[in-house]
């Protein structure tokens, strides 16, 4: 008995090692009209992404450290009397910024972050981000494959220690979100603050980190 299952163990191992066989169909005797058939069963693999773009980027599957700088200077002439002060600076220039979201497995959620209002490093110095308007717009030029069109800004955490805003939801079809528009900022100059710099570092708040979560 013994031998035996060591036989039977050995013949199953050399039939492991044989390379796998396609399938086939011996017909025998054939005739006029007889068939031999095969199969096979293909799969195609698409792996899951997400990408989000605002602003600078080196391409649609690029992670690019570069973070562009909106900077809003107001003439003294100007200072408080409420005429919107358009931006230099972003990828698009004059403060306005390329926006390119992308993914397949569903709906996109987008929101932003934001750390407190924007400060000088002065304690009681500081501007909030409602003073910070957003207008969404399309492209000049639509990327094969995209949408072009406005993209709802999230809306600013306008809270004293910020936060995530309020987010915006990006719907998918059949599973596929592919859009692209421009966001262009513009300080609302409403208030007159104290003389300085506020914001353009992480330390007086001036960051905000935009987020895109697959749903």
């Amino acid at each position: 008995m013994k031998k035996i299952i060591a036989l039977s163990s050995l013949g199953l191992a050399g039939l492991a090692s044989l390379p796998a066989q396609a399938e086939s169909t011996f017909t025998s005797p054939a005739t006029t009209g007889s068939t031999a058939t095969a199969r096979l069963d293909f799969s195609i693999v698409i792996p899951q992404v997400l990408f989000l773009r605002v602003g600078t980027s080196a391409g649609n599957t690029s992670t690019t450290a570069t973070i562009d700088t909106p900077t809003f200077t107001v003439p003294a002439a100007n200072l408080g009397d409420a005429s919107a002060i358009a931006g230099v600076g972003g990828d698009l220039t004059a403060g306005a910024v390329t926006v390119r979201v992308y993914g397949n497995g569903g709906n996109i959620s987008l929101n932003s972050a934001t750390t407190g209002p924007l400060t000088t490093g002065t304690a009681g110095e500081t501007i909030p981000w409602s003073q910070i308007s957003v207008t969404g717009a399309a492209l000049a030029a639509t990327t094969s494959g995209f949408t072009n069109a406005a993209i709802t800004h999230p809306a600013f955490n306008t809270g004293a220690s910020g936060g995530n805003g309020t987010a915006s939801t990006l719907t998918a079809t059949n599973r596929l979100v592919r859009v692209e528009g421009k966001w262009t900022y513009s300080y609302l100059n409403t208030g007159i603050p104290a003389a300085g710099t506020y914001g353009g570092t992480v330390a007086k708040n001036g960051r905000v980190t935009y987020t895109a979560t697959q749903l």
